[in-house]
């Protein structure tokens, strides 16, 4: 039996002299078998892109076995002599059915045993697990499943109507394209993607019921890794507050929706640079998208010339756009400082509280948002490149104050 794996090797006497390991785990193959005149003795190959001629490993001076995380795709096999651990990550099924027929070759259960023997193994140190697909007829999809090593999942025009469970179980998965597929929903499990940084899901149907399922937005792992998220034409009528939590987010695109609106939050997305949402139903745009330091900016084909009258500024005195409770001011504190808070912290009220708060002109956070003005800007003076409708530029924002000084200032 042989697994693709990445392993690393420590010569334990180098810790003894505190000499450092150099830490990279190198693609490997790790063989298991026996000797062709011995019916007892097992041996395990390691070759490596570095060690092509194999190195071989006397089972019986196995000292010890950790799998404590076998689980995760991690274990180590720790040898009397050579003073050698072979610290191993491979796919979590491939890496117990390895260490299962290691312990029957220890334990010398000949019922569990089906190896050849070390002289007709062919082992190199080529890495042959797939990590890119591509699938374009649904009679493409591989009889055993979806390969665990995958990278990239290419899965455009199949008209998929519902989302394939089994891409959660790709835990390398760092590219997938969904796109052109007729999915309504992603799981809440999604969010828990520990590698993905591409989203493709384009031209599909997550908005067609009117309410939109966005808790995989919520998930631990995929808002530090998820860079790109591409929602053009999935007939959404509105982009979630909590998109903001995407804090590695450098390009979205949302073009061909119905949105008239965009939420506050997205002006804490520091990362984002490139930001697309034509043909939509825009009339403004929240003053919080200013802080973006965007490179790319298209918003030709909305509504914005549809003018809206809901400047505040003769009813109401300055100071009645940010004196608030004491509830207020402590939410200003820890938007401000980008205190971490989460409802298994805080009750879930507040959190929707501080998830619902704008943004003043100058970045400050804004927590009283009853009340607002809508200024014109040029896009011109904040972002790099500007697409809109005739070569023109100026746009109205939705604006909120933090100050009297930023309200006169503005």
């Amino acid at each position: 039996m042989k697994i693709q794996c990445q392993i690393e090797v420590i010569n334990r006497l180098h810790s003894a002299l505190n000499l450092r390991n150099n830490g990279k785990y190198l693609k490997s193959t790790l063989a298991l078998g026996k000797e062709p005149k011995s019916e007892t003795e097992y041996f395990i190959l390691h070759f490596s892109s570095l060690n092509k001629t194999g190195t071989k490993y006397r089972v019986k001076s196995i000292k010890q076995v950790f799998v404590k995380y076998i689980n995760e795709g991690k274990s180590t096999i720790r040898f009397e002599e050579p003073p050698y651990d072979l610290c191993i990550k491979s796919e979590s099924i491939q890496l117990k059915c390895f260490m299962k027929l290691l312990r029957s070759c220890i334990t010398g259960d000949e019922k569990a045993l089906h190896l050849s023997p070390l002289s007709s193994l062919s082992v190199t140190a080529k890495n042959n697990a797939p990590v890119k697909l591509v699938i374009s007829d649904r009679s493409q999809f591989p009889a055993k499943g979806l390969p665990r090593t995958l990278q990239s999942l290419y899965l455009s025009g199949l008209k998929l109507c519902n989302f394939r469970r089994d891409i959660l179980l790709l835990k390398h998965l760092a590219v997938l394209d969904l796109s052109n597929n007729e999915i309504e929903k992603l799981p809440p499990e999604f969010g828990r993607m520990a590698n993905l940084s591409e989203l493709h899901l384009a031209n599909n149907q997550l908005g067609v019921r009117g309410v939109v399922d966005w808790r995989w937005l919520l998930g631990p792992q995929i808002t530090k890794t998820l860079k790109l998220l591409d929602l053009t034409s999935n007939k959404l009528g509105h982009l979630p507050k909590a998109i903001w939590k995407l804090e590695k987010l450098v390009t979205l695109k949302a073009n061909d929706n119905m949105i008239s609106r965009l939420p506050a939050t997205i002006g804490r997305i520091s990362t984002l640079r490139y930001f697309t949402i034509s043909s939509n139903e825009l009339q403004s745009l929240p003053c919080s998208l200013m802080q973006c330091r965007l490179e790319y900016i298209d918003i030709s084909s909305n509504k914005f010339d549809n003018k809206q009258n809901n400047s505040t500024s003769d009813q109401y005195s300055p100071w009645q756009f940010y004196v608030g409770s004491l509830v207020h001011l402590s939410a200003k504190i820890i938007l401000k400082h980008k205190i971490h808070y989460a409802s298994n912290i805080i009750p879930w009220t507040l959190v929707e509280f501080l998830d619902n708060a704008n943004m003043c002109v100058c970045g400050a956070p804004v927590v009283n948002y009853t009340h607002s003005i809508n200024k014109e800007y040029d896009l011109k003076d904040y972002f790099r490149t500007v697409v809109f409708n005739n070569n023109l530029s100026v746009v109205e924002f939705e604006c909120y104050f933090c100050s009297p000084k930023c309200f006169l200032k503005h």
